[in-house]
């Protein structure tokens, strides 16, 4: 026969049974994500500046060191020649260039018999702005009848930067010593300007206006 049960435990779902996997459990310390690296500094090369050129070389004569400068001992500050040698500045313009080399075997590429003619882009107008002037390059060539001259006159004497126009019978040296670079010492001024007076001059009363 068939029975309505109205009690509430035949109402509900059949109980399940206690899962046998329980997911998973804590562990005794905490797992460590790894630290995130910082991003890499790239450091630029900063440009070179170029090179100043040497001008002083070490010789037993000026003529040994101005003939042989290309492999003679260069002494840019006055000083650090072998024994028996001295430090000259050489005025002509050879020494202070790079020794030259030979002559390339290889032209490079030839040109062909007729050009390809490519249509010229417009460009826009560039705009020329003044260069700024440079530092004035201090003379260290002196003309005079020997170095020796030269050196103990170079205030006085005829400069010759570039290696020529001495007067007849001087030739032009260059001179390493500091005090021949700066500017020539200049004498005491003569004027010492207005003296004070023995007393001082008094200036005329105003008169009093009229009445």
């Amino acid at each position: 026969s068939c029975y309505g049960i109205a009690i509430p435990k035949c109402v509900s779902a059949s109980p399940t049974a206690a899962p046998t996997d329980a997911g998973p459990q804590p562990t005794d310390s905490p797992t460590l994500s790894p630290k995130p690296t910082s991003a890499p500094v790239i450091k630029t090369a900063e440009p070179s500046k170029a090179p100043t050129p040497n001008t002083f070389f070490c010789g037993e004569t000026y003529q040994d060191a101005e003939q042989n400068c290309f492999t003679a001992t260069p002494c840019p500050n006055g000083v650090g020649c072998p024994a028996g040698e001295s430090c000259y500045g050489i005025a002509i313009p050879k020494c202070v260039s790079s020794a030259p080399t030979a002559a390339p075997t290889d032209s490079g590429p030839q040109p062909t018999d007729s050009p390809t003619l490519s249509s010229k882009p417009t460009s826009a107008p560039v705009i020329k702005t003044a260069e700024p002037s440079k530092a004035p390059t201090p003379n260290t060539f002196f003309c005079g009848e020997t170095y020796q001259d030269a050196e103990q006159n170079c205030f006085t004497a005829t400069p010759c930067p570039n290696g020529v126009g001495c007067p007849a019978g001087e030739s032009c040296y260059g001179i390493a010593i500091p005090k021949c670079v700066s500017a020539s010492p200049t004498a005491a001024p003569t004027d010492a300007g207005p003296q004070p007076t023995d007393s001082p001059t008094l200036s005329p009363k105003p008169t009093s206006a009229p009445v």
